[in-house]
């Protein structure tokens, strides 16, 4: 009965640890996510401009980090302070939300799925698509 009551225990303790998470708040840039913030960022901006031919930076809105997994929500601006330009699509386009999920293997970043400017909530989605990114860093 002790045999088994130690087990359950060390069982309960091995489950806690592989379950919990530390989150990191990367919404705003500092010393100790700078690095690994701005390879993020950067990842994103050269998605958006192969696929939109301009120059974006980021309003941070949610940005969480856990298990090298990172979610991102944030509005898309032009660099240079002009509108966003969608040609005659524009009406299939909700302008200026982007959202990113991120994982890291090794030491670099990689996008896991992207959506910008969508008229639906299949962002929603990445969250089912991925179940091993942690629940805690998403914002929904």
């Amino acid at each position: 009965m002790k045999r088994k009551i130690i087990i359950l225990f060390t069982l309960c303790v091995l489950l806690n640890d592989a379950y919990s998470q530390v989150v990191q708040d990367f919404k705003t840039k500092n010393a100790s996510n700078i690095k690994d913030r701005t390879a993020m960022l950067d990842l994103l901006r050269g998605s958006l401009y192969k696929d939109y031919k301009q120059e974006f930076i980021f309003v941070v809105k949610h940005f969480k980090v856990a298990n090298n997994y990172a979610w991102l929500r944030a509005d898309a601006q032009r660099k240079d302070g002009k509108e966003i330009y969608f040609g005659a699509d524009k009406d299939y386009y909700d302008c200026c939300h982007v959202e990113a999920l991120f994982r890291k293997i090794g030491a670099k970043w990689f996008i896991v799925e992207s959506s910008a400017f969508t008229t639906d909530v299949g962002w929603l989605e990445m969250r089912k698509r991925n179940p091993m990114a942690p629940r805690a860093i998403f914002d929904f």
